[in-house]
């Protein structure tokens, strides 16, 4: 994943293929967007987003609880993980606007 300069996030990578997420490192906190890629459009259309506070596998393990929930409707997913000064409110608070968006 590619380090951030940034003052919240603190490593991101995107449009990662459903088979690539057990590659991820455990426990991971953040955001992660699920998305679903139309090869005919070339695009990839937002499907969920979601976010952890971290403990049971993080990031991760939502992935992998996700892979099996909601089979078939998303292929890709972007994860954005926070640094670790960032208070779990502002967690849920990010989570929020990006809903919203």
């Amino acid at each position: 994943m590619e380090q951030s300069s940034l003052r919240l996030t603190k490593r991101c990578s995107e449009y990662i293929p459903l088979e690539d997420i057990n590659k991820m490192p455990k426990g991971l906190r953040g955001i992660y967007v699920l998305y679903n890629f139309r090869p005919k459009l070339k695009n990839f259309d937002v499907v969920y987003v979601g976010m952890t506070l971290g403990g049971k596998g993080g990031i991760r393990g939502r992935l992998k609880g996700h892979r099996r929930k909601k089979v078939g409707l998303w292929t890709h997913c972007s994860i954005f993980e926070v640094w670790d000064n960032i208070r779990n409110d502002e967690i849920i608070e990010l989570e929020g606007l990006f809903r919203h968006i």
